[in-house]
C-alpha cells in the first residue's frame, strides 16, 4: 500500500518544500512498515532496544497483527513511508490507563522539519480519552530523543542499568519516561 492521501506542506531546514501525510497504519501497510522498521534497527542499532533480527524473524501477518492492535501511525512522503511511530494499549484492569510509546523512528533526512511532532501529535491525539498516561523507554545518552520528548512534557522517572546488549556485547541502560496527558498535552517550546 503506498502513503498517498492528503498532503500538508511543511519546511524543511533547508527550505525544501515536502508533502508529508500523517495517517494511522493498517494491516495493508505491514510490508513498508517492516522495512522501515528493519531500516532504524540497522541504521541505529544503539537508539532501539530491538534488534534487526529481532523484527526480521517474524512474518508478515505478525506485522499486520500488530498494525491492527496497536495504534501506528506514518509520516509519508508520496509513497514513502519515511516514519513511524506507536502506541499500545494495556488491556489489564490495574493498567488500561497506560499506555506505551513505541518505536519512534523517523529517516534522518526529515528529522528538524516538525514531523516528528506531527508523529507525536497525532499520537497524543490517539491517547487522549483512552488512556491518563503514556510511558516510553529512550536509550540513556540519546540525548536528541530525550529532548524530544521532554519537550513533549515526558518526564524520566527512572533509569535500568544494562538494559540492552547490543551485538558487540556493549550494555546500554534505559531511560524510563512518562507523561501525565492532563499535565502536558502538548509541547513546549
Amino acid at each position: 500500500m503506498t502513503c498517498l492521501g492528503r498532503a500538508e506542506g511543511i519546511e524543511e531546514p533547508e527550505g525544501i518544500l515536502l508533502s508529508i501525510v500523517i495517517r494511522r497504519l493498517g494491516r495493508a501497510d505491514a510490508v513498508s512498515f517492516h522495512a522501515l522498521r528493519l531500516e532504524g534497527f540497522r541504521l541505529h542499532e544503539r537508539e532501539f532496544r530491538f534488534a534487526p533480527e529481532d523484527e526480521a524473524g517474524l512474518s508478515l501477518e505478525d506485522v499486520a497483527a500488530r498494525l491492527a492492535r496497536d495504534a501506528v501511525f506514518g509520516a509519508c512522503d508520496g509513497d514513502a513511508l519515511v516514519g513511524v511511530a506507536g502506541l499500545a494499549f494495556s488491556g489489564g484492569a490495574k493498567t488500561r490507563h497506560k499506555a506505551l510509546l513505541w518505536g519512534m523512528y523517523l529517516r534522518a533526512a526529515y528529522r528538524g522539519a516538525g514531523v516528528a511532532d506531527r508523529l507525536m501529535s497525532a499520537l497524543m491525539d490517539e491517547a487522549r480519552g483512552r488512556a491518563e498516561m503514556v510511558t516510553l523507554t529512550v536509550i540513556h545518552g540519546n540525548a536528541r530523543a530525550t529532548r524530544f520528548y521532554e519537550r513533549w512534557g515526558f518526564v524520566a522517572y527512572g533509569v535500568e542499568p544494562r538494559a540492552v546488549r547490543t551485538s558487540g556485547g556493549d550494555y546500554l541502560d534505559e531511560a524510563m519516561m512518562a507523561l501525565r496527558l492532563d499535565a502536558n498535552p502538548t509541547p513546549s517550546s
